[in-house]
């Protein structure tokens, strides 16, 4: 199968190695003492998390859950949040930290954030591999971010996927010729 599209990477393996690893580090130090519980957003974060919880360095749980928008039918109005979560989480009095890959109108997360308060989280921070603040159409705030940056176009690598392909790129490019 012939892929015409150009990458043009952005941020290399090592820098990406490297910011996760300080990225674990921060994690650790900053949650001394806490028990929590990570929960990686299904498809972008999964490589993400699978890094960042080596780099922690101590004992650490994670899940999975899968966030998007129903496009109508019985559960929902088209455009409402849906949330799955493949295991039932028992979320009471839980530290959280939500791992996605990137972070850019911050619309969705504020509503993730109450949803995982409702079902008992004590408290719930993000983590994202790419922060993109000036794509914000709120005022949410990474609390931790291995990369911030401005609009960079269509991102691939590293868990980012396009058209099902190169999530296996140990570094992030953009496809060229997109904004």
């Amino acid at each position: 199968m012939n892929h015409p599209d150009t990458l043009e990477p952005l941020f290399d393996a090592e820098s990406v190695r490297a910011h996760v690893q300080e990225l674990g580090r921060k994690i650790a130090q900053e949650m001394d003492g806490e028990d929590p519980l990570l929960i990686a957003l299904l498809g972008g974060s999964v490589i993400f998390l699978a890094d960042l919880v080596r780099a922690i360095e101590r004992p650490v749980r994670f899940e999975f859950i899968q966030v998007g928008f129903d496009s109508g039918g019985e559960i929902a109005e088209p455009g409402v949040v849906q949330i799955r979560y493949p295991l039932p989480l028992d979320l009471a009095d839980q530290s959280v930290l939500v791992l996605k890959d990137v972070v850019t109108s911050g619309v969705t997360e504020p509503y993730l954030e109450q949803q995982l308060r409702d079902h008992g989280a004590r408290d719930v921070r993000f983590a994202a591999l790419i922060d993109i603040p000036d794509e914000r159409k709120t005022d949410f705030q990474v609390g931790y971010a291995a990369f911030r940056t401005g609009r960079q176009g269509l991102l691939v690598g590293y868990g980012l996927k396009h058209d099902g392909l190169y999530g296996n790129l140990p570094y992030v490019a953009r496809i060229r010729g997109t904004s």
